[in-house]
């Protein structure tokens, strides 16, 4: 059957029709024009098949065009969730780090204050200690080991401490109990010679009257 002059030849999209997939191979591309069509629709035959093998070509261009800027904008949004990552990941670090440094800070002082406690002030430093372990050895990271060490270590140095001034004051209120004891005892031995002593004067006296008394004439 013959078709219009001007129209392309069966098999390939008429005009108003869409163009085939580009994935798609064009229809009858490199076939020879039916035995029946004249010189003129031959002429047309293949100036069609032409045409549509560049529509055809130039839309697998696009397409690649297409692939590779999608491929190109993929890497791109890659590339730059990889450095918000990295980003954020460095900023949480360097969170982390702030915060270790500043829970070690805070510990380190009330363990130095515990060290040299006194009685009196032992068991106010001793709660201050707790808190601020309570609330910052959950910062310390990296260094909750070494920072409970240094606890334990602050604790046994400030008990010894502790003992050791209630030792000396014992031993001190112990010399001066003695001393108040001796001296006492001193005293005491003082004032019992004294009173001997002035019993033995008072004695002398009475002696020495009896004796005058008996040496004055008589009559």
């Amino acid at each position: 059957p013959q078709h219009s002059p001007g129209l392309p030849p069966p098999g390939y999209p008429q005009p108003g029709q869409p163009q085939m997939h580009p994935g798609m191979s064009p229809p009858m591309m490199g076939m020879p024009p039916p035995m029946h069509l004249n010189p003129w629709e031959q002429q047309q035959w293949h100036m069609a098949q032409q045409q549509h093998a560049a529509h055809y070509h130039m839309a697998q261009q696009q397409m690649m065009a297409q692939q590779q800027a999608d491929s190109k904008r993929k890497a791109e949004d890659d590339r730059r969730r990889k450095q918000d990552d990295e980003r954020r990941k460095k900023q949480e670090e360097q969170r982390k780090k702030q915060d270790e440094e500043k829970a070690v800070r805070l510990i380190m002082q009330v363990c130095q204050k515990l060290r040299v406690a006194t009685p009196e002030s032992f068991d106010e430093l001793k709660k201050d200690l707790d808190t601020t372990v309570a609330q910052e050895m959950k910062r310390a990271h990296n260094s909750t080991a070494r920072m409970k060490e240094e606890v334990d270590k602050a604790l046994a140095q400030a008990t010894k401490c502790v003992e050791m001034i209630n030792a000396r004051r014992k031993l001190v209120e112990d010399k001066r109990r003695e001393m108040e004891e001796k001296q006492k005892a001193l005293e005491d031995r003082a004032k019992a010679l004294l009173e001997e002593l002035l019993g033995l004067v008072a004695a002398a006296e009475e002696q020495s009257r009896r004796l005058a008394e008996a040496a004055k004439p008589l009559g």
